[in-house]
């Protein structure tokens, strides 16, 4: 069994012909990603089951991978910004309120230097990969950590689509380049988003240090072969 903080909904998931499978690293798109393979007809796997798919070397893997800060704000303003089922608005204003403030912490930041990750939105991308063999990525798109504008935005559209038809799906998005489930769809989350955002603009070493504590999924780019048909 995995000793990371794994997601508990679609884990892995494998294709109708047991020849591909899905890894799910959190806050790659993997919603949508999700949504898509089971359309077309792939099945979900957890626990010890998804563990020996992912020892298994004949079974292609592919991944979607983010750049790692941009992923790592985006996970930390969904972990903390949103609201769960059993407060109020009101309980999650003040939290978020009294959570900006660490912001102008120092000592608030050299705590996540050294403990980054906090949830499986925040756990390195590494490690839902681990010692799997036979993996490839497609790339999220870019995105400047102090802008929203995103380069080439149907990249990543045009190719997952191209790794469905490979696979034996169809697909209708090809010509998609509108970014799903932003940050911006929920008030908390992009206040903390950009705020981060703010602190790393006026403080370098921030955005540096981050860098550093996030090195191997860094790695990973140079590590993993990227899908092309």
């Amino acid at each position: 069994m995995a000793s990371f903080l794994v997601p508990t909904e679609y884990p892995v998931m494998l294709s109708p012909d047991l020849k591909h499978a899905w890894i799910n690293i959190p806050k790659n798109c993997s919603s949508f990603v999700q949504k898509v393979l089971d359309d077309n007809g792939w099945n979900m796997l957890n626990g010890d089951v998804a563990d020996s798919i992912l020892a298994t070397d004949s079974i292609k893997k592919i991944v979607v991978l983010r750049e790692p800060t941009q992923r790592w704000v985006s996970g930390f303003a969904e972990t903390h910004g949103y609201c769960n089922a059993d407060e109020t608005a009101h309980s999650r204003k003040v939290y978020v309120d009294k959570l900006l403030e660490l912001f102008n912490n120092s000592t608030f930041w050299n705590i996540i230097y050294n403990n980054p990750v906090m949830c499986h939105h925040t756990e390195m991308q590494h490690r839902f990969i681990g010692t799997t063999k036979n993996v490839q990525y497609i790339k999220l798109q870019d995105k400047e950590l102090n802008s929203n504008a995103v380069s080439d935005p149907n990249r990543f559209y045009k190719e997952f689509s191209s790794y469905i038809r490979y696979t034996g799906g169809t697909s209708n998005f090809e010509f998609w380049s509108e970014l799903i489930n932003p940050v911006t769809n929920d008030k908390n989350k992009i206040i903390i988003y950009n705020a981060i955002l703010k602190v790393m603009k006026n403080s370098p070493d921030l955005e540096e240090s981050l860098r550093l504590a996030h090195k191997q999924d860094y790695d990973l780019f140079n590590k993993l072969e990227r899908f092309t048909v």
